[in-house]
């Protein structure tokens, strides 16, 4: 074999110099010794992930403080069960049903917030729509003086009743000197819808009468 031979020319062609004997003792000393290197210094600059956070919490609550402050500054009749229930009541003294029509039970609950007048105006809303449905049925048996009674309490609550709230009215827009029990359409033509089928139903055309009553009749 030739290794020896071998190994003598690997060693010509990459010399390795020999390695350096380390006192293990005199280095560690001299490895404590050295001061140690200063951690780096953290920005103060805020996180911007942090910054939407507190961004969004300061919104969050924004939003929370408008909605107490809408209730109780901007809509300041905002009034509860009991005084809807007896408002509801009060109406039922001042508005007249057809015949055989009695007054629908309503669970003013508990946690009810409505506005003041509320629940006069869902008075007048039942009266208007049992109006309509006792005037489709005196169509349908031909009874005209009934048809003619319905027709002229229905134009009477159109006048005096019910209004129609102007473009970006509050909530609790009426009318000045708006008599109770006082009912607001909002300005999206149901108003007029309730005119053309009214007259359209004076005029021997109940159709679109009948599909009121089928939608909103007690």
């Amino acid at each position: 074999m030739k290794t020896d031979t071998t190994l003598t020319r690997l060693r010509a062609a990459n010399p390795v110099a020999e390695v350096t004997t380390v006192d293990n003792d005199a280095l560690f000393d001299r490895i404590v010794a050295t001061p140690a290197e200063a951690a780096p210094r953290r920005s103060r600059r805020p996180n911007r992930r942090m910054l939407v956070l507190v961004a969004a919490t300061f919104v969050a609550a924004a939003a929370a403080s408008t909605a107490y402050a809408l209730t109780h500054w901007v809509f300041p009749d905002v009034v509860h069960a009991p005084v809807s229930r007896a408002e509801y009541k009060r109406a039922q003294t001042i508005l007249e049903l057809p015949p055989g029509y009695t007054w629908p039970a309503i669970d003013f609950r508990a946690d009810t917030v409505m506005v003041r007048g509320g629940g006069g105006s869902m008075a007048v809303s039942i009266d208007q729509s049992a109006w309509e449905c006792y005037w489709v049925g005196a169509i349908k048996r031909g009874d005209p003086a009934a048809a003619t009674r319905a027709q002229s309490v229905l134009a009477d609550l159109m006048t005096n009743r019910i209004s129609v709230a102007p473009q970006g009215a509050p909530e609790n827009w009426a009318p000045e000197g708006a008599t109770f029990p006082h009912l607001v359409y909002a300005d999206d033509g149901g108003y007029q819808f309730k005119q053309r089928i009214y007259a359209e139903a004076a005029a021997g055309k109940p159709a679109g009468l009948e599909q009121s009553c089928r939608a909103n009749g007690p």
